[in-house]
Protein backbone atom coordinates (compact mmCIF):
# COMPACT_ATOMS: atom_id res chain seq x y z
CA UNK A 1 0.00 0.00 0.00
CA UNK A 2 2.98 2.15 0.78
CA UNK A 3 4.43 1.70 -2.55
CA UNK A 4 1.33 2.43 -4.49
CA UNK A 5 0.76 5.39 -2.72
CA UNK A 6 4.16 6.89 -2.86
CA UNK A 7 3.76 5.50 -6.45
CA UNK A 8 0.61 7.72 -7.02
CA UNK A 9 2.28 10.49 -5.40
CA UNK A 10 5.20 10.76 -7.96
CA UNK A 11 2.87 10.92 -10.56
CA UNK A 12 0.52 13.25 -9.60
CA UNK A 13 4.08 15.90 -8.82
CA UNK A 14 5.31 14.82 -12.43
CA UNK A 15 2.50 15.75 -14.09
CA UNK A 16 1.61 18.91 -11.99
CA UNK A 17 5.36 19.99 -12.98
CA UNK A 18 4.82 19.14 -16.55
CA UNK A 19 1.53 20.89 -16.59
CA UNK A 20 2.98 23.94 -15.08
CA UNK A 21 5.81 24.29 -17.63
CA UNK A 22 3.60 23.52 -20.09
CA UNK A 23 1.03 26.34 -19.24
CA UNK A 24 3.74 28.79 -18.38
CA UNK A 25 5.33 28.04 -22.35
CA UNK A 26 2.17 28.77 -23.88
CA UNK A 27 1.15 31.35 -22.50
CA UNK A 28 4.54 33.66 -22.69
CA UNK A 29 5.19 32.42 -26.55
CA UNK A 30 1.61 32.67 -27.51
CA UNK A 31 1.16 29.47 -28.39
CA UNK A 32 -2.55 28.19 -29.73
CA UNK A 33 -2.00 24.71 -28.07
CA UNK A 34 -0.24 24.04 -24.69
CA UNK A 35 3.72 22.03 -25.80
CA UNK A 36 4.87 18.49 -24.83
CA UNK A 37 6.57 18.55 -21.65
CA UNK A 38 9.07 15.89 -20.40
CA UNK A 39 10.04 16.62 -16.57
CA UNK A 40 13.40 13.96 -15.85
CA UNK A 41 15.15 13.22 -12.71
CA UNK A 42 13.62 11.13 -9.81
CA UNK A 43 12.06 11.91 -7.77
CA UNK A 44 10.03 14.72 -9.03
CA UNK A 45 7.98 15.11 -5.93
CA UNK A 46 11.68 15.84 -3.92
CA UNK A 47 12.58 18.47 -6.98
CA UNK A 48 9.19 20.16 -6.35
CA UNK A 49 9.79 20.41 -2.80
CA UNK A 50 13.18 21.62 -3.15
CA UNK A 51 11.28 24.49 -5.50
CA UNK A 52 13.91 23.58 -8.46
CA UNK A 53 12.83 20.94 -11.07
CA UNK A 54 16.52 19.04 -12.35
CA UNK A 55 15.45 18.57 -16.25
CA UNK A 56 13.33 19.43 -18.63
CA UNK A 57 12.42 18.90 -21.92
CA UNK A 58 10.05 20.90 -24.32
CA UNK A 59 8.87 20.11 -27.75
CA UNK A 60 6.73 22.80 -29.54
CA UNK A 61 5.46 23.33 -33.57
CA UNK A 62 4.22 26.16 -35.20
CA UNK A 63 5.89 28.86 -33.11
CA UNK A 64 5.70 32.43 -34.53
CA UNK A 65 9.39 33.98 -34.28
CA UNK A 66 8.87 37.54 -35.41
CA UNK A 67 6.10 39.59 -34.23
CA UNK A 68 6.73 42.60 -35.99
CA UNK A 69 6.07 42.70 -40.02
CA UNK A 70 6.33 39.73 -41.63
CA UNK A 71 6.08 36.72 -39.59
CA UNK A 72 8.51 33.67 -39.27
CA UNK A 73 7.11 30.53 -38.44
CA UNK A 74 9.20 27.58 -36.69
CA UNK A 75 8.11 24.33 -37.68
CA UNK A 76 9.57 22.37 -34.75
CA UNK A 77 10.90 23.83 -31.50
CA UNK A 78 13.01 21.79 -29.19
CA UNK A 79 13.72 23.41 -25.95
CA UNK A 80 16.33 21.56 -23.32
CA UNK A 81 16.14 22.86 -19.87
CA UNK A 82 18.58 22.55 -16.59
CA UNK A 83 17.45 23.24 -13.37
CA UNK A 84 13.91 25.19 -13.63
CA UNK A 85 12.68 27.23 -11.02
CA UNK A 86 8.97 28.98 -10.45
CA UNK A 87 9.06 32.97 -9.84
CA UNK A 88 6.53 35.29 -8.55
CA UNK A 89 4.13 35.31 -10.94
CA UNK A 90 4.36 31.89 -12.54
CA UNK A 91 7.00 32.19 -14.86
CA UNK A 92 9.77 29.55 -15.46
CA UNK A 93 13.46 30.35 -15.58
CA UNK A 94 16.34 27.83 -16.12
CA UNK A 95 19.95 27.85 -15.40
CA UNK A 96 20.47 26.65 -18.61
CA UNK A 97 18.87 26.22 -22.22
CA UNK A 98 19.58 24.56 -25.03
CA UNK A 99 17.40 25.45 -28.24
CA UNK A 100 17.41 23.91 -31.55
CA UNK A 101 14.49 25.63 -34.41
CA UNK A 102 13.71 24.27 -37.43
CA UNK A 103 12.66 26.71 -40.53
CA UNK A 104 11.32 25.04 -43.26
CA UNK A 105 12.00 26.12 -47.05
CA UNK A 106 8.45 27.14 -46.84
CA UNK A 107 8.29 29.66 -44.04
CA UNK A 108 11.62 31.25 -45.15
CA UNK A 109 10.26 31.91 -48.61
CA UNK A 110 7.00 33.11 -47.22
CA UNK A 111 9.02 34.99 -45.02
CA UNK A 112 11.60 36.33 -47.72
CA UNK A 113 9.05 36.65 -51.31
CA UNK A 114 11.50 34.38 -52.76
CA UNK A 115 11.87 30.91 -53.46
CA UNK A 116 14.36 29.33 -50.85
CA UNK A 117 15.72 26.17 -51.16
CA UNK A 118 18.83 23.56 -50.26
CA UNK A 119 22.07 24.73 -51.86
CA UNK A 120 25.32 22.82 -51.84
CA UNK A 121 26.79 22.75 -48.53
CA UNK A 122 25.95 23.05 -44.96
CA UNK A 123 25.28 26.92 -45.44
CA UNK A 124 24.40 27.61 -48.79
CA UNK A 125 20.76 28.03 -50.16
CA UNK A 126 19.36 29.11 -53.60
CA UNK A 127 17.11 31.95 -54.04
CA UNK A 128 14.98 32.20 -57.09
CA UNK A 129 12.18 34.71 -57.89
CA UNK A 130 10.48 35.88 -61.11
CA UNK A 131 11.90 39.10 -63.14
CA UNK A 132 10.01 40.90 -65.37
CA UNK A 133 11.20 40.27 -68.99
CA UNK A 134 13.46 37.65 -68.03
CA UNK A 135 12.08 35.38 -66.25
CA UNK A 136 13.22 33.09 -63.20
CA UNK A 137 17.05 33.96 -62.06
CA UNK A 138 18.46 31.90 -59.18
CA UNK A 139 21.37 32.35 -57.18
CA UNK A 140 23.36 30.86 -54.55
CA UNK A 141 23.87 32.39 -51.12
CA UNK A 142 24.91 31.96 -47.90
CA UNK A 143 22.71 31.79 -44.66
CA UNK A 144 24.22 32.51 -41.59
CA UNK A 145 23.92 34.24 -37.95
CA UNK A 146 23.27 38.17 -38.51
CA UNK A 147 23.62 39.24 -34.27
CA UNK A 148 22.51 37.40 -31.44
CA UNK A 149 18.89 36.50 -32.58
CA UNK A 150 18.72 36.79 -35.78
CA UNK A 151 19.51 35.38 -39.16
CA UNK A 152 20.24 37.16 -42.76
CA UNK A 153 20.58 35.67 -46.89
CA UNK A 154 23.64 37.62 -48.16
CA UNK A 155 26.80 36.49 -50.45
CA UNK A 156 24.46 36.81 -53.34
CA UNK A 157 26.13 35.08 -56.06
CA UNK A 158 24.67 35.09 -59.82
CA UNK A 159 25.87 34.62 -63.41
CA UNK A 160 27.55 37.62 -64.85
CA UNK A 161 25.77 38.15 -67.56
CA UNK A 162 22.57 39.07 -65.01
CA UNK A 163 21.88 42.73 -65.94
CA UNK A 164 22.53 44.81 -62.39
CA UNK A 165 18.73 45.50 -61.87
CA UNK A 166 17.66 42.36 -61.78
CA UNK A 167 20.64 41.44 -59.41
CA UNK A 168 19.43 44.66 -56.85
CA UNK A 169 15.90 42.86 -57.24
CA UNK A 170 17.14 39.69 -55.64
CA UNK A 171 19.54 41.15 -53.19
CA UNK A 172 17.03 43.84 -51.92
CA UNK A 173 14.48 41.00 -51.28
CA UNK A 174 16.98 39.04 -49.22
CA UNK A 175 18.27 42.07 -47.47
CA UNK A 176 15.92 41.68 -44.72
CA UNK A 177 17.12 39.69 -41.09
CA UNK A 178 14.95 36.98 -40.19
CA UNK A 179 14.87 37.52 -35.90
CA UNK A 180 13.81 35.09 -33.73
CA UNK A 181 12.59 37.47 -30.97
CA UNK A 182 9.74 35.83 -29.88
CA UNK A 183 11.85 32.81 -28.29
CA UNK A 184 13.05 32.52 -24.49
CA UNK A 185 14.81 35.52 -23.11
CA UNK A 186 18.65 35.30 -22.69
CA UNK A 187 19.28 33.07 -25.52
CA UNK A 188 22.07 33.48 -28.44
CA UNK A 189 22.87 31.71 -31.46
CA UNK A 190 25.31 29.34 -31.88
CA UNK A 191 24.64 27.70 -35.15
CA UNK A 192 22.67 27.74 -38.22
CA UNK A 193 23.21 24.57 -40.79
CA UNK A 194 21.26 24.02 -43.76
CA UNK A 195 19.92 20.46 -43.86
CA UNK A 196 16.99 18.75 -45.98
CA UNK A 197 14.03 19.66 -43.46
CA UNK A 198 14.91 23.50 -43.41
CA UNK A 199 17.52 25.54 -42.13
CA UNK A 200 18.46 24.33 -38.34
CA UNK A 201 19.42 26.83 -35.43
CA UNK A 202 21.03 26.21 -32.33
CA UNK A 203 20.37 28.51 -29.21
CA UNK A 204 21.72 28.32 -25.92
CA UNK A 205 22.19 30.34 -22.76
CA UNK A 206 21.93 31.06 -19.13
CA UNK A 207 19.88 32.31 -16.95
CA UNK A 208 16.98 31.78 -19.21
CA UNK A 209 13.44 33.13 -19.02
CA UNK A 210 10.80 31.21 -20.62
CA UNK A 211 9.03 34.64 -21.67
CA UNK A 212 10.03 36.24 -24.97
CA UNK A 213 12.92 38.40 -25.56
CA UNK A 214 11.08 40.72 -27.68
CA UNK A 215 13.42 43.80 -27.53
Amino acid sequence: MALLTATGVEVSATQYAQDRIADSVRRDIGLDSAPQVQVNGFPVSLQLARRVITEADIDAAQVPAALNGRVLTIQDLSIHLHGIRQERGGRERADEAEVTATITYQDLSAFYGVDINRGIGNDQVVATTQVPLLGRLSASAHIGIAGPRAIAVNGVRLSENVPPAARTLLENSLERQAPLDNLPEGLALRSVAVTDQGIVALMTGHDVGLQPDTA
